[in-house]
């Protein structure tokens, strides 16, 4: 609670679309439950975007995100050893052992700030264009690619691995380079059993989620990952 406090603080200064910082309480003032009171964004969460770009125009995508002022802490990501790396990730056994030789690797280093839960839930639109970004709770010191694989893995959970090979040639397009493939299967590996009870239930409803085919969807976006 106390770091989104700090994260939206900063982000005040930078002009992103994110909301603004109102009050913050770690519990002594609200009979011992944390709160966050924030600005309200324009704007709806858009389920089934026609375009798996998300808003690529708008120069908010991953790795777009100005860099605050603030001292960023560093956030430990949850980085897979050799003998972990996809542990839980129900994949073919093929793949799931080329991601541990990948991941048994060096990591890839690059200290910036992103989101840290960068994925179309966390996107608000306004007339089909991006008009605001959301739930800043994991933002902090990273690598950049650690934004764009997570969205890529949302994105092949709910709709194909197709969608998130285009998001991902729209984002290195833009940003005129190349994501890294650790971070790319990092991501995917954490994809669990766990997805097909979380995701529909997030979704609430308002999007239907064919979770009988989530695992493919999967196991097809970490094939095309390792390539």
């Amino acid at each position: 609670m106390g770091h989104e406090a700090e994260v939206l603080r900063a982000l005040e200064r930078t002009g992103l679309a994110s909301p603004r910082l109102v009050a913050c309480s770690l519990g002594a003032e609200t009979d011992g439950a944390p709160a966050l009171l924030m600005t309200r964004l324009p704007g709806r969460v858009w389920l089934a975007p026609s375009d798996p770009r998300l808003g690529k125009a708008d120069g908010h995508g991953p790795g777009h995100h100005p860099q605050p002022a603030a001292a960023w802490r560093s956030r430990s990501p949850r980085i897979p050893n050799g003998s972990s790396a996809c542990r839980g990730t129900p994949v073919a056994p093929s793949s799931g052992r080329r991601a541990k030789d990948l991941l048994s690797g060096p990591i890839p280093v690059e200290d910036t700030f992103i989101h840290g839960d960068y994925q179309h839930f966390n996107l608000l639109w306004t007339r089909r264009r991006l008009s605001g970004i959301i739930d800043w709770t994991w933002a902090g010191r990273g690598h950049p690619d650690r934004d764009v694989g997570h969205c890529r893995l949302n994105l092949a959970v709910l709709f194909s691995a197709d969608w998130a090979q285009e998001f991902s040639a729209a984002y290195q397009a833009e940003a005129g380079r190349t994501t890294d493939a650790w971070w790319d299967v990092f991501e995917i590996c954490l994809y669990g059993d766990a997805w097909t009870g979380f995701i529909p239930a997030r979704v609430g409803g308002r999007l239907d989620v064919d979770t009988a085919g989530m695992t493919d969807r999967v196991e097809a976006l970490l094939a095309a990952a390792l390539g």
